[in-house]
């Protein structure tokens, strides 16, 4: 006999609504839901990623605590930027926080190069490992000559023997896999073609394929993958003129556009950076550097709001200079809060510490709650004497060091991710991060004369 077909409706009495109208009934929805989830599909869910600062306190802080693992990073730029020996820098940094881990640089521009070449490029790439006191036991350069398919198949084997040493071990092991670069990597399909009309999207079609099939493999790994790319002219700027639609794409950079173009970048990579070569730095700057300055964008980035750019210092031997790097974050209004702020400092969520007099300059440490009250002023100097200062006066260092982390926070955790221009609230996070008791300093500076800035001499912000 068949069983009569019971309505949803008629077994929910009203009593039994009653009963329950306290309760939160889309909490107990939620947590059935987390249960099934778990229950059914908990092997689909990829362990968190590791994130490794480059210790560089406002590009940590832009890009939401450093370079993420288990999705790749992009790094585009015009040649002759400084992505390369950024990931040099990287691989040193990588070394130093994970005593377990492992780098493999594929070079695939440098392939044909060796160690032991009389080749300039190779004595080159020799000089940067000794630069950067990159320990070879865990670093593996390789200048290998691979196509699409033998970059991923080495993946492939690299996964499969972190896993062999991680389960006879039982611990974790950390792996860097620097890919230099995608747009020197040749598609599978060239060797064996004679017509260069077969090629035509074959690269971009292969890459979306192997990357969209390997993407749980980097996930689940845990790899930390830094991907180089060329960028190529934006034609379609040129061709489409001044009437062209105005939204903009991942991967499309001003002037310039990704090298490899192709949508499957966009959505796959978990932090994609663009660097911007600008006015070169000589020695007769007075900062020690041969390099220029770098504006540094966040084309896209999973751990925090993206499109937003910064300056960073970068030297030819050393990378990007961490010294200087926060030394002209402090000193100057990065590129977004130029745009976003009009160029005018009086919206700033916390003031430019660096400032500067004539050919003076000096730290000046303010209270986050309340920009009147000063933490902390150091004595005047020359710019070209504010690194040594900072290296051996503790209390500079100190100061320093507390300014910057303020100064990060508060204007691109609170200023730029938020597009707010109020005075901050809590300065518990950096308290911590520094040591500094910003009480102690607050109430001797409230028993003292106030700083007003209606009334203090007009002092010029510069780098």
């Amino acid at each position: 006999m068949a069983r009569k077909k019971v309505s949803v409706e008629s077994t929910i009495s009203d009593d039994s609504i009653t009963g329950i109208a306290d309760v939160n009934l889309s909490e107990k929805l939620s947590e059935a839901l987390g249960t099934i989830i778990k229950r059914d599909f908990g092997q689909y869910i990829a362990p968190p990623p590791i994130v490794t600062p480059t210790n560089i306190i406002p590009l940590d802080y832009l890009l939401g605590g450093g370079i993420v693992s288990s999705k790749p990073v992009m790094i585009s730029s015009t040649p002759e930027t400084g992505k390369s020996t950024f990931c040099f820098q990287f691989s040193k940094i990588f070394q130093q926080q994970h005593p377990n881990g492992v780098i493999v640089y594929l070079d695939i521009e440098g392939a044909g190069n060796s160690a032991t070449s009389d080749d300039p490029d190779a004595k080159a790439v020799m000089s940067r490992i000794e630069s950067f006191g990159l320990d070879l036991k865990t670093f593996q350069y390789q200048p290998v000559i691979l196509s699409l398919s033998g970059v991923f198949d080495l993946f492939e084997k690299l996964a499969a023997l972190k896993q062999a040493f991680e389960e006879k071990l039982k611990k974790e092991f950390y792996v860097l896999i620097v890919w230099d670069s995608l747009s020197a990597t040749r598609s599978s399909k060239t060797d064996a073609s004679t017509d260069p009309n077969q090629m035509i999207g074959f690269k971009a079609r292969e890459l979306t394929f192997k990357l969209e099939k390997f993407s749980p493999m980097i996930a689940f790994r845990r790899f930390t993958l830094l991907i180089v790319d060329q960028v190529r002219a934006n034609l379609k700027n040129a061709i489409d003129g001044p009437y062209a639609p105005k939204e903009k794409s991942v991967g499309m950079f001003n002037d310039y556009r990704a090298a490899t173009s192709i949508n499957s970048l966009n959505h796959l990579t978990g932090q994609w950076l663009y660097l911007s070569k600008k006015k070169n730095i000589t020695f007769s700057d007075g900062m020690g550097i041969d390099g220029w300055e770098v504006s540094l964008s966040t084309e896209k980035n999973k751990n925090a709001p993206s499109q937003y750019t910064i300056t960073c210092i970068f030297d030819k031997q050393r990378g990007f200079d961490k010294f200087w790097t926060e030394y002209r974050f402090m000193a100057e209004m990065c590129p977004s809060e130029k745009k976003i702020y009009d160029k005018s400092e009086k919206h700033l969520k916390y003031p430019l510490a660096i400032k500067q007099l004539g050919p003076m300059i000096h730290l000046k440490v303010y209270d986050p709650e309340n920009h009147k009250n000063i933490l902390y002023e150091s004595k005047k100097m020359y710019r070209k004497d504010a690194k040594k200062e900072y290296e051996t006066n503790d209390e500079f260092h100190e100061w320093f060091d507390y300014a910057i982390q303020a100064s990060a926070h508060y204007r691109i955790i609170e200023g730029l991710f938020k597009c707010e221009v109020t005075e901050g609230e809590c300065v518990d996070d950096i308290a911590e991060e520094t040591g500094i008791n910003v009480d102690e300093y607050i109430n001797d500076a409230d028993n003292s004369d106030a700083y007003d800035e209606t009334t203090a001499p007009e002092e010029e912000s510069m780098f």
